[in-house]
């Protein structure tokens, strides 16, 4: 994910196009609204570039869930790791409101580093076989 910044307000960024054309230096103005100099750099190099203002429109579609969504998700698999997909998402659209399929809840898994594993067969060990393991490393170790 990419680190939000502070985002600056249409009426700070007119104000510092304003100032910086009617003479006064990048920094002065920097200044003046309490900026960093680099922030008013870039309002003015996008100005006199680009000619506009405003922020570019926004591309790709948002994302669904929101970072509480994605931490109810990973909570329910690091409590249980034996929990499928498709329970998790049922168990989700129950509680919320936004509706998510099972592969929504594997990609939130993979982009946490929480990958799919089968569990290893192992044998059925009963009582009498863990007795008969026991009296024979009895016997090994003395």
């Amino acid at each position: 994910m990419a680190r939000s910044r502070k985002r600056t307000t249409i009426s700070i960024r007119k104000l510092i196009i304003f100032h910086h054309s009617s003479g006064k230096s990048v920094r002065n103005v920097a200044k003046l609204v309490n900026l960093y100099h680099s922030t008013g750099q870039y309002v003015m190099k996008r100005f006199k570039e680009e000619n506009r203002i405003e922020n570019k429109v926004r591309e790709g579609r948002p994302a669904k869930l929101t970072e509480r969504d994605q931490r109810f998700i990973i909570r329910k698999f690091v409590k249980n790791r034996r929990l499928s997909a498709l329970k998790v998402s049922s168990e989700f659209n129950e509680k919320f409101s936004t509706p998510i399929s099972p592969e929504i809840v594997r990609r939130v898994l993979r982009a946490a580093g929480l990958n799919g594993r089968s569990t290893r067969r192992k044998f059925f060990v009963n009582f009498e076989k863990q007795k008969a393991h026991a009296f024979f490393r009895k016997i090994n170790v003395e």
